[in-house]
């Protein structure tokens, strides 16, 4: 193992580690624009020059293997100045717009302006002018007046989606970036190249212009698009006391970005999970309790109409349940304990099959919790089995879940199936699917608005985290079936948060023994699976 000095401290590192990541992995910041950790190096942006003993010339610390015995010095006057110049070069053409950019806040461009630049431009002449908002694909704007040829997006194009949309066209001081005719940035990763960009050269459409980012709050969650369940950071707005403007008024979420995790989706995310929120912010929530569906009723009149219709059908072996794979762990549990403690019911789970997989993250299983929900329910749990039992009449009440995140994938009865039952109990956060005609619908949280767990297809449980309040009379999942269980006459286990459900779960499902939220941290635990 090689043992380097950097700025005085020594660093034993992997063969093949590079003078940078060496220096990042113990906090010793080099600035770097086109270096990613996803990606090849390119070296082509030498901000990260060091200086290193016995070497004659400033040396790209990105593309330097760290060697034993080397040492490397990264604040000498030598360093300073050449990255002054480097700043130099970068601002000569580069449009003073931070007031209207995106990117102002989290630019760092801006940001190595202020730390490693001169204060003060020598170039009195024209800037050189070029395109600006350039529609070059249905989610991503490009500004090339702001584009510092970092190559990042060219090399996420060539090297992750093996697309290759993107390249550099002219020489020299015209040098563009852009795409080539008649390939719009169409692939369905193309989102990426926003969160690659130091700058803001490329902006996400759905994004643009919506707020600031310094009046973002950053939640770390897992996206419940598919099962692979990818690591990401869901922004919402904060309301400001001051602000006049609507869209700082709300806490709405206004994007998802990816969070690095290199056991499940390393540093990207797909432009569907992406943009799940719109489908959520868009959606028609169910605000209140209702009894039935379109006739608005008191919480716990909606709660003991519902429990008593759940108690009789379990008792006469004739209830049962469908639930939704996007549901976190503690709510399935919660959901498994009220139904046992009835007298026992039929239940199923929803397959949200769409596609097929590919070969970078998406998942044809779009239920994000669809192993999680084996593992509590048992891999036969199937909703199908659960439809054919209705169609024959061996079931005449239903208890069906609705999904979190999508009311397009809420559970559906055709007017056949609906014939068949006589009481239909719908709990969710959408009025859709089966939520129409039911005889008592209680409104839940959706995704982003409650704590839990998610089991990915690997088997890695990783903690949901709650972005920002339920809308409406909105509860967790695992409360609802609490209520629920409490009108029913059942004992109350005493939980009184996710966590005490989860420690509830780690006893009683084998996969998840030993598991609480400490166990868990950001990354999450493998626990099973392929």
């Amino acid at each position: 193992m090689p043992k380097l000095t950097v700025d005085g401290r020594e660093i034993e590192v992997a063969p093949g580690t590079t003078v940078l990541q060496a220096a990042l992995s113990v906090g010793i910041e080099i600035p770097h624009y086109c270096w990613h950790p996803g990606l090849s190096v390119s070296g082509n942006c030498r901000m990260c020059l060091v200086e290193i003993e016995k070497v004659p010339k400033l040396q790209i610390a990105c593309a330097t293997e760290a060697s034993d015995g080397m040492v490397v010095r990264t604040g000498t006057e030598r360093v300073l100045g050449a990255r002054a110049a480097m700043m130099e070069f970068f601002l000569i053409h580069h449009p003073l717009d931070c007031p209207i950019c995106d990117q102002a806040g989290e630019c760092r461009l801006q940001e190595y302006a202020v730390e490693h630049g001169a204060g003060r431009s020598r170039y009195v002449e024209a800037k050189l002018r070029s395109n600006k908002a350039v529609d070059i694909g249905p989610h991503v704007l490009l500004d090339q007046e702001r584009c510092i040829r970092c190559s990042r997006c060219v090399r996420f194009c060539d090297e992750v989606t093996k697309t290759s949309e993107l390249a550099f066209f002219r020489r020299g001081e015209s040098t563009r970036i852009g795409i080539h005719p008649g390939r719009p940035l169409a692939n369905p990763y193309s989102g990426n190249v926003v969160d690659l960009c130091p700058v803001g050269a490329l902006t996400l459409k759905e994004f643009r212009f919506q707020t600031r980012v310094w009046f973002l709050k950053n939640t770390p969650t897992v996206c419940a698009a598919c099962a692979r369940g990818c690591n990401v950071l869901v922004a919402v707005g904060q309301q400001q006391a001051m602000m006049t403007t609507s869209g700082q008024l709300d806490d709405r979420i206004k994007r998802i970005v990816p969070r690095p995790n290199d056991e499940v989706n390393g540093h990207w995310i797909c432009d569907e999970g992406r943009l799940s929120y719109e489908r959520l912010s868009s959606a028609p929530r169910l605000l209140s309790a209702e009894a039935p569906a379109g006739s608005p009723a008191e919480w716990s009149e909606a709660v003991a109409r519902a429990a008593a219709t759940l108690r009789d059908a379990a008792s006469a072996g004739k209830l049962g349940a469908i639930l939704s794979p996007r549901l976190v762990c503690e709510d399935l549990f919660a959901w498994k304990r009220l139904l046992e403690g009835l007298g026992g019911a039929r239940i199923g789970v929803r397959r949200l099959l769409r596609g097929e997989d590919d070969a970078i993250l998406v998942r044809a299983d779009r239920g994000a919790n669809s192993r999680g929900a084996a593992w509590i329910l048992g891999e036969d749990a199937e909703e199908s089995d659960l439809l054919r039992a209705v169609g024959r009449g061996e079931i005449d009440t239903l208890l069906v879940v609705g999904d979190p995140l999508d009311p397009g994938d809420a559970p559906a009865l055709d007017a056949a199936l609906r014939a068949r039952l006589s009481r239909v109990a719908f709990v969710g956060p959408f009025a859709a699917g089966a939520a129409a005609g039911a005889d008592v619908l209680l409104p839940t949280a959706a995704w982003a608005e409650e704590d839990g767990t998610y089991v990915n297809f690997q088997g890695r449980v990783q903690r949901v985290r709650r972005c920002h309040r339920p809308r409406g009379g909105g509860r967790p999942g695992w409360r609802v079936a609490l209520d629920l269980g409490e009108a029913a006459g059942i004992a109350d286990p005493g939980w009184t948060s996710p966590d005490d459900v989860l420690r509830a779960l780690a006893e009683a499902v084998p996969e998840l023994g030993g598991l609480d939220a400490g166990a868990l941290g950001l990354l999450g635990a493998k626990r099973g699976g392929p």
